[in-house]
């Protein structure tokens, strides 16, 4: 089955509220097949319609517990269009009595047959949300691992959806849940993150911008759920099946479909949407819709629907992001992204990269340079620096993204942030230097004295320089070999060989290990020596400073925490271009 929801852009209008009785019940125990009803839906601008359907079976316990009505519709375009996306969440009745939302249809289907999730279903899941926004306890699925958070972040990286939600595989029928955003289709390598999720994105243009009629707040009406808005708009959107007082229940399934995992509480902004048109498709027919004017806030997220509070207020992140082309042209850009441990990372992700395609992907050979900053409340802000010279524009946004799911997924506390900004350099040229060569210019060091190290580098155009690192030698050093290693960043954090676990205690150290990441606009040089290590809480990524490092402590397994070898020395060189590159040799220490 595919689920019903579409995605559109968010305009800021005014809406006027209507008053609602609420209607008797129809149990499920008391749907016969053959019963013939009707439905509530919006199918060309704000007006809402009936649709015609009649009870072809009841499939009991589908899943535990859980009972879908399956009907045949008709009337409106549904002759042509079949069950459309957007009509989730819209009201069905049997004699006057609600029975509950069409919540989903069948792919390829040629005939108008969906599924109705029982109005019963929906109350028992719903019923209970808070009117105000409760401080959520962090999220970390039991599959995922948190040290694999922290060690993918430090690399750059972005885990997938699949691995941090326990997402199903798709079963026969199921098909891609439309997201629709204004102006354009997403580029493929911003879809890259939502990988594991079925949905599909789709372009749409809004008509009569700025005139389009707001559908009334009552069952039948459209809703879009604002995910991301600004200079770019994400909204999931669907029906109204039933409101008590300000708590409205919609579309009968989750917000991004059974596919996409629970989400649970979630603060978004809830818009009355206007219908522009249908597209007939013989995969999946969809509404075309645009939000009109913001009416409340959506607060939680369940398998049966979604809920949310009329004239709430949502609480958003703010997200800015800077562009500088080659000093020529600066350019600006603002999104508000909803605070949710998992979609935040994704919508930033998004934001960043369709803004990169956008502006800068058209300069040819480039490179592009990232600096920025994540605010915590309560903490030190994060700091975002990183730089890539080549084509592959995701880098630096599964840079932030993984920033992000470090901060979010953590298992201590729930972080508030408050703000995200950053600001992206490009240069059409390659800034790329390999490190050619390593020497170090004292064949033998002794302990308190420095070595002094001339590295080369060498740029995309064979050009060759050389700089010199002076890497202090502790007292504490043994007397005798010593491994000095000189590389990039990354390729000394790919290359520890001290891979356990990382085990931090608070937010607090999780900020400090984030912003000890080594970079890749640096050239280092490390001094190892194969002894054990300090007492590490776990795992030592090379590099990480003492005030980091003694916080990490031994939880009293000790050979569990034992470390193979000790970076007694360390210097760093910046520079203003990638560096790429890993050389290891042998000094003498005395």
């Amino acid at each position: 089955m595919n689920f019903l929801t579409s995605a559109v852009l968010a305009l800021t209008l005014t809406v006027s509220l209507y008053g609602q009785t609420s209607p008797p019940i129809m149990p499920v125990s008391e749907i016969k097949i053959g019963m013939k009803g009707y439905g509530q839906t919006v199918f060309k601008g704000g007006k809402i319609e009936r649709f015609e359907f009649e009870v072809l079976g009841i499939e009991k316990n589908f899943m535990p517990g859980r009972n879908m009505v399956l009907v045949k519709a008709s009337g409106g375009p549904l002759a042509d269009t079949g069950i459309l996306a957007g009509m989730s969440g819209s009201p069905c009745y049997i004699g006057g009595k609600l029975v509950g939302a069409l919540s989903s249809g069948f792919q390829w289907e040629k005939e108008p047959i969906g599924g109705i999730t029982p109005i019963q279903e929906m109350l028992d899941q719903l019923q209970d949300v808070a009117e105000t926004v409760s401080a959520r306890t962090p999220l970390i699925p039991p599959k995922l691992n948190p040290t694999r958070i922290i060690k993918s972040a430090q690399l750059g990286k972005m885990l997938p959806v699949s691995e941090i939600m326990n997402i199903p595989e798709p079963t026969m029928g199921g098909q891609l849940l439309p997201l629709m955003l204004h102006g354009t289709a997403l580029e493929p390598e911003a879809k890259t993150c939502w990988d594991g999720l079925s949905v599909r994105f789709v372009g749409t243009m809004a008509s009569n911008s700025g005139q389009a009629e707001p559908s009334p707040i009552e069952p039948g009406g459209m809703v879009a759920i604002s995910l991301i808005q600004g200079d770019m708009n994400i909204a999931a959107s669907g029906t109204i099946t039933y409101i008590s007082g300000k708590k409205a229940m919609l579309f009968g399934h989750h917000l991004l479909g059974d596919l996409a995992g629970n989400l649970g509480a979630v603060d978004s902004p809830m818009w009355s949407a206007s219908v522009n048109t249908h597209l007939a498709s013989y995969s999946n027919s969809v509404k075309l819709t645009q939000p009109v004017a913001q009416i409340g806030a959506l607060r939680l997220d369940r398998p049966t629907g979604v809920v949310g509070i009329i004239g709430a207020e949502p609480k958003l992140i703010p997200f800015r992001v800077g562009i500088n082309l080659g000093g020529k042209k600066n350019l600006n850009f603002k999104f508000e992204i909803i605070d949710h441990p998992v979609l935040t990372p994704m919508l930033a992700y998004t934001a960043l990269t369709q803004t990169i395609l956008s502006h800068v992907r058209q300069m040819g050979m480039q490179s592009l340079s990232l600096q920025g900053n994540i605010k915590i409340a309560n903490q030190q802000p994060i700091t975002i620096e990183n730089m890539v010279a080549d084509l592959n524009s995701s880098r630096l946004p599964e840079y932030l993204g993984g920033m992000l799911q470090a901060i979010c997924l953590n298992p201590f506390e729930r972080p508030v942030i408050e703000g995200i900004s950053v600001n992206i350099k490009g240069e059409e040229r390659l800034d790329l230097t390999a490190i050619a060569g390593v020497r170090p210019l004292k064949a033998r060091v002794k302990r308190g004295q420095t070595l002094p190290v001339l590295i080369t580098l060498q740029n995309i155009q064979g050009v060759r320089e050389t700089a010199t690192l002076n890497v202090p030698v502790p007292l504490s050093a043994k007397p005798g070999k010593a491994i000095l290693q000189v590389g990039d960043g990354l390729s000394l954090l790919r290359n520890d060989p001290d891979s356990q676990k990382i085990r931090t205690t608070s937010l607090s150290e999780m900020v400090m290990l984030l912003n000890g990441t080594l970079k890749n606009n640096f050239a280092y040089a490390f001094l190892i020596q194969n002894q054990d290590g300090a007492g590490l809480r776990g795992n030592r990524i090379e590099g990480i400073p003492p005030s980091i490092s003694s916080l990490l402590l031994t939880d009293g397994d000790t050979s569990n925490n034992r470390l193979q070898r000790q970076v007694i020395g360390r210097a760093a060189l910046p520079l203003e271009r990638e560096v790429t590159g890993l050389l290891s040799l042998e000094v003498e220490i005395e």
